[in-house]
């Protein structure tokens, strides 16, 4: 009966260790954007694969804009993320800009704040009024 619970208790101890080493390295890799159009609006939703499970998540909480990010800012980006779709109006007349969004690669970080734009993971789309 001893071996028994010493063989649980290193199970759990086993279990444990594996379960917080492998989400501390969890990284978000790339960005996909998708859109659907509604008459003259468009919704914009981010997808993110990171590099352990869960791989993907839908909507990410992504911060959006408009304009490509060439040349890479200098410094901090400052960034405010949201899981709501990002709606663009085509009232006005093209071209334009493309839809841009950008999360932070650690998934831990806040929801608001500063970071380098090295880390950073960002992706564009193109706007495709009718």
């Amino acid at each position: 009966m001893n071996r028994f619970w010493a063989f649980i208790v290193l199970l759990s101890a086993a279990s444990l260790t594996l379960a917080c080493g492998s989400s501390s390295n969890r990284q978000l890799q790339s960005i996909t954007i998708s859109s659907v159009a509604n008459g003259q609006q468009i919704q914009f939703v981010a997808t993110g694969t990171f590099s352990a499970p869960p791989t993907t998540v839908s909507p990410l909480a992504a911060d959006w804009g408009i304009g490509p990010f060439a040349p890479p800012p200098l410094g901090n980006v400052e960034y405010t993320l949201t899981t709501q779709p990002y709606t663009f109006d085509c009232a006005g007349s093209g071209p334009y800009l493309p839809v841009s969004t950008l999360a932070p690669s650690d998934p831990n970080a806040p929801t608001a704040g500063s970071l380098p734009f090295a880390k950073m993971v960002t992706a564009s789309a193109p706007i495709p009024c009718p």
